[in-house]
């Protein structure tokens, strides 16, 4: 069952269902310069929320989302020549939120190009779903998501902590074909290389949650 895969392992490939007719005509691009790796906005365009209804039905139809989720972000991801850049091994810690609040739970406040970001307690965490929508193929010589099986399980993670997990002999690449989502708790590892081949490779990085996240906070947008 797909539930028992992305519970065990902390992430799931599905297709998306989605046309790639409908995906080659999204305005992606416009949203970006030609220099511009990606952008944390893009949910507050027209086309990008009108994606939302459709992927939450179909995940909710199979058993890895609740029907009441909202998406809190999109941020698109582009690998090109101009800009080909590698991440290395991290963990998604920080949420987006309308405002600052004070809370003993919460930690690690940041502002970025969109607001306020705050690094949440691990129940929290544990409740979202980060749902990559690949608009290209992406593979070994796309700069395709790695990922360490399992390691949501183990909390959250020091640097120190990370540079000691056994990485290598565990790691697992994400290939997957144009219309396809991987699907990835916050918590595990995960990371990706330079493109050999930087041909622009886009993804949708859509980040799903309960619409109320608790400590008194509120989604600076939820769909």
């Amino acid at each position: 069952m797909p539930l028992t895969t992305l519970a065990d392992a902390g992430w799931l490939r599905l297709s998306s269902g989605l046309s790639l007719e409908m995906l080659d005509a999204l305005p992606v691009d416009v949203a970006l310069g030609k220099g511009d790796a990606g952008s944390r906005n893009l949910l507050e365009q027209d086309w990008c929320a009108g994606l939302v209804s459709p992927i939450r039905s179909y995940l909710h139809s199979v058993g890895v989302l609740h029907a009441d989720a909202v998406a809190v972000q999109c941020t698109l991801f582009r690998k090109t020549p101009d800009c080909n850049w590698k991440v290395p091994y991290h963990q998604d810690l920080s949420i987006p939120v309308a405002a600052r609040v004070e809370h003993s739970a919460l930690s690690g406040w940041s502002m970025k190009e969109d607001g306020n970001y705050v690094q949440p307690p691990i129940d929290m965490l544990d409740r979202l779903l980060a749902v990559r929508l690949h608009l290209d193929p992406s593979g070994n010589d796309e700069g395709a998501l790695r990922v360490v099986p399992g390691s949501h399980r183990l909390g959250r993670l020091s640097p120190d902590d990370i540079a000691a997990t056994d990485k290598r002999n565990n790691e697992v690449v994400c290939t997957a074909d144009a219309g396809d989502l991987l699907l990835m708790r916050p918590l595990l590892l995960h990371a990706s290389s330079k493109a050999e081949r930087p041909n622009g490779r886009r993804v949708l990085h859509f980040l799903f949650a309960p619409r109320q996240p608790g400590c008194g906070l509120q989604w600076r947008i939820a769909v």
